[in-house]
């Protein structure tokens, strides 16, 4: 949950996560090829940072992703 934006443990680039959204987009259509239905594709589910987050967009898009995700965690007061 901490890969997007500025995460504290470990972190991904906004480069490295499109290019791996893309590559799953490309399973799913695959995997799912003679399917009436297709999944939806969430991401990325990490902390906000906009600028990531526009990266990701502008590096993955259209068609990729399906639903873009936003989790807030209060860790403290």
């Amino acid at each position: 949950n901490e890969l997007s934006g500025r995460g504290i443990g470990a972190r991904v680039s906004s480069k490295q996560y499109a290019k791996d959204l893309i590559k799953l987009r490309s399973l799913l259509n695959e995997i799912y090829s003679n399917s009436s239905s297709l999944p939806l594709l969430l991401a990325p589910g990490g902390f906000y940072d906009q600028q990531w987050f526009i990266q990701l967009l502008q590096r993955s898009g259209p068609g990729v992703v399906n639903v873009l995700t936003h989790h807030i965690y209060n860790l403290g007061a």
